[in-house]
């Protein structure tokens, strides 16, 4: 029996867990789905916000956590799959890859005899957040920008997310944008929320096979640090050289729920309290209980995202963040690579602080 397999890349923040949210709710009955799930953080936040689709009905999760699944984490990748495909036997497997992760050796990964007579690959879908289309925006001038432009280049299926916070101008600058792209993909979807129409899983990818477009990073986290967060739980902690994780397992049932508007400004306050340690914020994501249901929150380029979550008897908070200089312009001296974080007090206060105004 084969599975039907998709990738669905996309940079940090473009919407690629709401989009498997929308497929996962979609799934047609009968069909068996497994998903596998990555992010360089160690407590799951993207596994944590599809459970909600995780049911007896026909859809499994598996996380692989600590590091890109496209290179780091290649070895528990293979295994997770191969582990999803004998045991589960699933009629379609999606792939989310880390929001830094691209998808050239990844592809490579799936192509391999053995794992190729199990799968049918399907088409790459790649989100974006509309925004980022902009030559203006951030990310297109950062250290990542060449990640980025890979996700987008390897994509059949670009899935152009949302749009409804774009005005007319750019909206009317959509086609002159798409329309450069090369190679040019398959289909290009505009979407709101991530819904797009399931048919696209279906779609047929393309003849040829792009290859890895640069380099694949050749850092390794090192080993997941577990520590007592006063107040909170637990502190899961990676590092991996130029970049860190830092997530807390949080006890909803014996502390306050969190306070919507205080973790607002939570998402607002963090990028500052980073930067004064010497670190850039990449990502924040939490799935949060709060006095009127869980949510989803994140912070990505700037930008926050607050969203009703199903359920859930735990919190989770985790970011990634990125040491201040960490690729310097060519020819320019290295900086020394600022401290670590110490113990991530600075955060846990604010974290702390979002709960404790909920009482």
């Amino acid at each position: 029996m084969t599975a039907r397999c998709t990738l669905v890349t996309g940079f940090l923040g473009a919407g690629k867990t709401t989009l498997l949210r929308h497929l996962l709710a979609r799934r047609p009955p009968g069909e068996r789905w497994a998903v596998i799930v990555n992010d360089f953080g160690a407590v799951g936040l993207d596994g944590a916000a599809l459970a909600q689709e995780d049911t007896a009905a026909g859809v499994r999760i598996r996380e692989v956590a600590g590091g890109c699944v496209c290179c780091a984490a290649t070895v528990p990748l293979r295994v997770a799959l191969t582990e999803v495909l004998r045991q589960l036997r699933p009629d379609r497997l999606l792939i989310e890859p880390s929001g830094l992760g691209r998808p050239g050796a990844l592809l490579g990964l799936l192509r391999e005899p053995g794992l190729a007579r199990a799968l049918v690959i399907g088409p790459v879908l790649c989100v974006v957040d509309a925004r980022g289309l902009d030559p203006a925006d951030p990310i297109r001038s950062s250290m990542h920008a060449d990640t980025w432009r890979e996700q987008v280049e390897h994509a059949d299926v670009l899935v152009i997310n949302k749009v409804d916070l774009l005005d007319d101008p750019a909206r009317a600058r959509l086609p002159e944008w798409t329309d450069a792209l090369y190679p040019p993909p398959a289909a290009v979807v505009i979407a709101e929320q991530g819904r797009i129409d399931p048919a696209l899983l279906d779609l047929r990818p393309a003849a040829h096979w792009r290859p890895a477009l640069l380099p694949q990073p050749t850092e390794t986290p090192s080993a997941i640090r577990v520590a007592h967060a006063p107040g909170l739980g637990e502190r899961h902690e990676i590092d991996a050289g130029a970049i860190a994780s830092a997530g807390w397992l949080i006890d909803s049932n014996a502390l306050p729920a969190f306070d919507i508007d205080a973790t607002q400004r939570l998402l607002m306050r963090l990028p500052a309290t980073l930067a004064a340690g010497g670190w850039q914020l990449l990502r924040a994501k939490g799935a949060l209980r709060t006095p009127v249901g869980s949510r989803l929150v994140q912070w990505a380029g700037g930008r926050i995202s607050i969203e009703a979550l199903a359920s859930r008897g735990d919190s989770r908070f985790e970011l990634l963040a990125e040491r201040a200089g960490a690729s310097p312009a060519p020819g320019a001296a290295t900086p020394p690579p600022p401290s670590p974080p110490a113990d991530w007090s600075e955060v846990e206060a604010l974290l702390r602080a979002a709960r404790a105004e909920a009482d």
